[in-house]
């Protein structure tokens, strides 16, 4: 504790470094040197503290600025399209890659039964099909519904468990219950590599079901355009009839397949035959189809009055 004289407590006079604080205490260090320039007396103080608050309130302002200004801003499209173009790019970063683990080689208890195998064809399980085959299993077994393997693996695309069935002697040209043959099941299932494969292996794209369904026909409903394609590609039948008189042209313009009846137009489909109610393909346009009416009728004026095929 320091002992000061009465003059240095009225003058205010310290030993160098120290003045006295604003309520008595003492200062000591930087804050002596800034109390320095204080003025004399509670004012002072005041003073200093008020500087203080102005100090802070200015840098909470200058803070709010820099938030605001860092935000992105909807003033415009523009701005709206680099809020999702960032976002994207985060989601981009944060995307974790999950490795698909390796699957396990099944193994394969006991023999297979006929069941198991048609099964094995509809789940892609090439061992199945393998251990049934190498016991001296019927590659051309089939179902109540005389749906064969061939079939099964053509309708989900399963073009290793096709290979090794056609391999084993698979009939390509086997009809179920419905007298469909492994390619109209690929048609129906919509895979172009399998259609392809059977084709090439001598599959008729001819061949018509109880309805007289071609594959054309069954693309075309299902909506595979690609198959279709390839199928005219080929050599199918553009205006071929089914039971009904409906060419693929019918089909596709009765359940709004406008890919497919573009697709059939641009290879040359007829827009006159008639089905066996005397239906064109433009009388099957809804009533609220307009504009599809009046193209389709205008292109059928263009071809003229077709044979019945």
């Amino acid at each position: 504790m320091e002992i000061f004289s009465v003059q240095q407590l009225v003058s205010d006079e310290r030993p160098e470094g120290k003045v006295r604080g604003g309520f008595g205490g003492l200062v000591q260090g930087p804050a002596a040197r800034e109390a320095e320039s204080w003025p004399p007396g509670p004012s002072g103080v005041w003073e200093a503290v008020s500087k203080e608050r102005q100090r802070a309130e200015d840098e909470k302002k200058k803070k709010l600025e820099i938030l605001s200004n860092s935000r992105l801003k909807l003033d415009t499209l523009q701005d709206l399209e680099a809020i999702i173009k960032l976002r994207k790019e985060r989601k981009k970063k944060v995307k974790r890659v999950v490795r698909p683990k390796k699957k396990e080689p099944e193994e394969i208890v006991g023999p297979v039964g006929p069941a198991q195998f048609l099964q094995a064809a509809l789940d892609n399980r090439l061992p199945v099909i393998e251990r049934f085959l190498a016991d001296g299993g019927d590659p051309n077994a089939h179902d109540k519904f005389r749906c064969t393997a061939l079939h099964r693996a053509s309708l989900r695309g399963h073009m290793e468990v096709v290979e090794r069935l056609l391999e084993a002697g698979a009939k390509l040209e086997s009809r179920d219950m419905l007298e469909a043959t492994p390619v109209l099941w690929a048609c129906r299932g919509g895979h172009l590599e399998i259609l392809k494969r059977l084709i090439s292996r001598g599959a008729k794209i001819s061949t018509r079901d109880k309805l007289w369904s071609t594959p054309l026909h069954v693309a075309v409903r299902t909506g595979h355009c690609d198959c279709a394609e390839h199928l005219i590609a080929c050599g199918a039948n553009i205006n071929a009839q089914d039971k009904e008189g409906d060419t693929p042209i019918h089909d596709a313009v009765r359940l709004g397949r406008f890919k497919a009846v573009k697709t059939l137009l641009m290879y040359g489909a007829k827009l006159g035959i008639e089905n066996e109610e005397g239906v064109t393909p433009v009388d099957l346009v809804k009533d609220w189809q307009k504009g599809i009416r009046e193209t389709l009728q205008a292109c059928a004026d263009r071809q003229g009055p077709p044979a019945r095929n």
